[in-house]
């Protein structure tokens, strides 16, 4: 543990100590760093005013159905708006989208022609589309230079029309063609096997057989 310290005029201490602690659930290190008051230079913290961990906590999420480079780079977006790197997760963003073009086949001269030709192949709607666009401007900003600060609302709102266009493209029909699957297998199990032609004796059907006709000429 590392403290620096500094005596207060009312005879205490102003302390940070910075400890390096070990998780006892994945065996990674961490820094702790806490501030307060003590009783002397030499003692322990008797009330903590501030306290930070590093690193941050960081948070992914994850994708199902997506193919798993894109979800990998959505996940990692989200992870970044999860420390506050909020310029990271939109430039990630906007990676997905254009990696979602080119995953269906398209490779159109430019992110925002390849967003256009989604829709132009119904593989997404126009909200979508434009959806995509603003994704695409959010990561533009920061990948031409233009460093305006990015706050989390605005990221997390990003995030969330990025997500919208993974819902479109791959998860949503993914679950439509479960659902169908399971439904016609459903059906198969119920027909079983088809329905073999009767044998029956018609005279033993209860069908008087003189009123059907055979088609012969009388």
């Amino acid at each position: 543990m590392i403290a620096k310290s500094r005596l207060t005029k009312y005879g205490g201490a102003e302390k940070t100590e910075q400890t390096v602690c070990r998780c006892d659930h994945c065996g990674q290190l961490s820094l702790a760093i806490r501030a307060g008051s003590a009783a002397d230079p030499h003692s322990e913290l008797r009330l903590v005013h501030k306290e930070e961990w590093l690193p941050t906590f960081v948070a992914g999420r994850s994708f199902e159905d997506v193919p798993p480079e894109i979800g990998s780079i959505a996940d990692e977006a989200h992870k970044c708006a999860s420390i506050g790197a909020y310029r990271g997760a939109v430039v990630l963003a906007r990676a997905v989208v254009e990696a979602t073009a080119k995953e269906k086949g398209i490779s159109a001269n430019g992110i925002s022609n390849k967003i256009d030709k989604l829709y132009e192949q119904n593989l997404i709607r126009e909200h979508v589309k434009e959806a995509a666009h603003e994704v695409r401007f959010g990561g533009n900003s920061v990948a031409h230079g233009d460093l305006d600060d990015l706050t989390k609302e605005e990221t997390d709102e990003i995030l969330g029309l990025m997500r919208e266009i993974l819902e479109e493209v791959f998860q949503s029909p993914a679950r439509v063609q479960r659902q169908r699957q399971k439904r016609l297998a459903r059906k198969a199990g119920k027909g079983g096997a088809p329905t073999p032609a009767s044998t029956t004796d018609p005279s033993q059907s209860g069908v008087d057989i003189s009123s059907v006709s055979t088609g012969a000429t009388p």
